[in-house]
Order: structure tokens, then C-alpha cells, then sequence
């Protein structure tokens, strides 16, 4: 049931706020100019995506800055602005399945009773809020072209105030509402947040997994399975093994939380590709990596070209199993094209340490 409502409540969402669109939409048609209109309502849909990714994230920025939260970064599609050791500074990075993001650093030194509340329902009401300044400008001007240009905006920002809010899991993965309610009752999934966030933060400003405190990958050891949170920490920490150049290590953990039952696809892709590059540069069983080079790990290298990880894996595969210097000279330009723009201060020596281990 959980899953069936992950997918039909967004599906339903978007319905009604289409039925909606197409209710103002008739209701404009007397007035409406033709092809022109037309354009106009395009062109607000395209730009109003984006104004709204920004206000959404936006609002998460204002409301945790109020919560005492430090900025660590603010993005927009690939581009993103960052602050380091003090200084901003503006780089390139893109999630798959995200159209930005904002980090911010959670309050204390100790991931107990820190304010999340506030943070997490910012994203959604920020939505709802220049909606609702919207429809008040919709209703008080005489104007066709303001209406069509307005209305499209309304209704994405209702629907992406209410797919964030309203609590639900997409594809595994906890909403903005899903998180307030669940981080209440879950002490566990709280702590992963905080220590989340504060890797991040320090990555930022240059620390290497390694360096890290190790009682920040505490929950690696967890039983739990399946919480997205928690499994981050526990991929950090088989990154840090590797930062190590614990290889045999890491790629034992590695195995094991590929093998977790409840454990989000993402995940296990991410542990993957990191299997890969351990048994390329170990073994090298031709057999085993044909069965790490599956199908849905090469789509999903492809659709994360922003990471070095993805170019550092792809140049031992064309060095240690292909032997195609073309592919790995490929590669080799990628991966440093990348390096140039890469946030994630801290794990750059790491990933040149990595590359060379080839």
C-alpha cells in the first residue's frame, strides 16, 4: 500500500491541479489570443519549473538559517554557488532526479535535539506562499496576458507545495513531510540527518573521509535497512574504507549492503559502481566484472557524469579489462574536466589518489 500510494498520490496530485489548469484555461478561452496564448502559457510553464525549484529551495535556505543552520550550498540545476572555509565560490554539480538543492549545516556539535522542523516544511511553503501572492495579483488585474502567464505558475506551485508536504516516499526516498513526521518519532533517523549534513559541510571545506572523526560513521555498523539516511552514512563509510585504501575491506562492506533487502535502488547503484572499480583494480575477474558491469550501472554512470568517481571508474575499466587506450584517454580528459568544477572539496585528492591507483 505504502508503495501504491508513493506512486498514485503525485499522479493524483498532478491531475487535479490540471483539471484545475484546464478549468481557468476555458474559462480564458473567450478572451485568449489564439497561437499567442499559447506561447505565453508555454513559456510560463518552462520558466515557472524553474522560479519555483528556486523559491522551493530558497525557502529551505530561509527557514534554516532562521533554525540556526549555516549555508553550505545553494544549486540550481548544475549550476552551484558554495561556500568554503569563509569564501563563496561558484561551481557545477547535478543530481539525478534533482533540479537543485540546498545544504545547509545543522546547529551544535552533537546530533541530538537540533531544530528540523522548520527547515524541512520551508521548501513547501515557500511554494505555497508566492502562489498564493500570485492568484491575489490573478484576481485583481484586468489583464489576459498576466492571467496566462500566472495561472501556470499557481498551479505548479500548488502542486509542487503539496507533492513536498504532503508525507509520502517516491521511490523510496522520504519528502520534505515525510521527514517531519518520521524524524519525530525516530531518533536514529535524526542522528543520520545531522551527520549527514555535517559531512557534507566538512567535505566543503576540503576534509577527506578519512580525516573525518570516526564517530561520524557510527550508524555504519546499524542493523537497520532501507532508511535512505542511514544508508548514506553507511556509503560514506565504505568511501572512507576506501579513502583508506582498505580495498579488501571496503569491498566485503560493499558486498554486504548490496545484498540488503530494503535498501533503495540508488544505493545499491552507488555501491556498485564502487564494487566495480575495487575488483578492476584488485582481481580483476573477468567474470565478476562483466556481472558489476550490468546494464543499470552503466546507465547510471552515465546519468552522473558530474562525479569524478564515474570517470576514475570508467578509465580502470578501459586500463585493467578493455585495454583501449582510445577509451582511456577519454576517461583521463573527462576526469579532469570534472575535477575543475567538482564541490566536494574533500574528496578531490581522494579521487586523484584513486585515479593513479589504476
Amino acid at each position: 500500500m505504502k508503495k501504491f500510494l508513493g506512486v498514485i498520490l503525485p499522479a493524483l496530485i498532478g491531475g487535479i491541479c490540471g483539471a484545475a489548469g484546464a478549468a481557468f484555461g476555458i474559462r480564458l478561452m473567450p478572451e485568449a489570443d489564439g497561437i499567442g496564448s499559447l506561447i505565453v502559457v508555454i513559456l510560463s510553464v518552462v520558466v515557472s519549473i524553474y522560479l519555483h525549484i528556486i523559491l522551493h529551495e530558497g525557502g529551505h535556505l530561509v527557514c534554516g538559517l532562521l533554525s540556526g543552520y549555516k549555508f553550505v550550498s545553494f544549486r540550481v540545476g548544475s549550476l552551484m554557488l558554495m561556500k568554503s572555509n569563509g569564501k563563496y565560490m561558484v561551481k557545477k554539480f547535478n543530481i539525478p532526479g534533482t533540479g537543485g538543492q540546498c545544504l545547509l549545516d545543522p546547529p551544535g556539535e552533537e546530533p541530538g535535539n537540533y531544530p528540523m522542523k522548520l527547515y524541512n516544511l520551508g521548501g513547501g511553503l515557500s511554494n505555497f506562499l508566492f502562489s498564493a501572492i500570485a492568484t491575489v495579483v490573478v484576481l485583481c488585474t484586468d489583464s489576459i496576458t498576466v492571467k496566462e502567464a500566472l495561472i501556470p505558475f499557481i498551479i505548479l506551485g500548488v502542486a509542487l507545495g503539496a507533492t513536498n508536504l504532503i508525507p509520502m516516499k517516491v521511490s523510496g526516498i522520504a519528502n520534505d513531510g515525510y521527514n517531519i513526521l518520521s524524524l519525530d518519532k525516530d531518533p536514529v533517523g535524526r542522528k543520520a540527518f545531522w551527520q549527514q549534513m555535517r559531512v557534507n559541510r566538512l567535505s566543503s571545506d576540503g576534509a577527506r573521509l578519512k580525516d573525518m572523526d570516526e564517530g561520524l560513521f557510527d550508524l555504519a555498523q546499524s542493523d537497520v535497512e532501507g532508511n535512505p539516511l542511514i544508508d548514506q552514512m553507511k556509503l560514506f563509510w565504505m568511501q572512507r574504507l576506501v579513502d583508506e585504501k582498505r580495498f579488501e575491506e571496503a569491498a566485503d562492506y560493499g558486498r554486504r549492503l548490496v545484498h540488503a533487502k530494503d535498501s533503495i535502488q540508488i544505493f545499491k547503484l552507488m555501491v556498485g559502481v564502487e564494487l566495480l572499480y575495487l575488483e578492476l583494480i584488485g582481481r580483476c575477474d573477468a567474470e565478476v566484472v562483466k556481472a558489476l558491469y550490468r546494464k543499470d550501472i552503466q546507465k547510471w554512470m552515465k546519468s552522473v557524469k558530474g562525479y569524478p568517481s564515474t570517470h576514475r571508474v570508467r578509465y580502470a575499466y578501459a586500463v585493467r579489462f578493455a585495454h583501449d587506450e582510445k577509451m582511456a584517454s577519454k576517461a583521463a580528459a573527462d576526469f579532469e574536466k570534472v575535477m575543475k568544477t567538482y564541490p566536494m572539496l574533500g574528496e578531490i585528492e581522494t579521487e586523484k589518489e584513486l585515479f593513479a591507483e589504476v
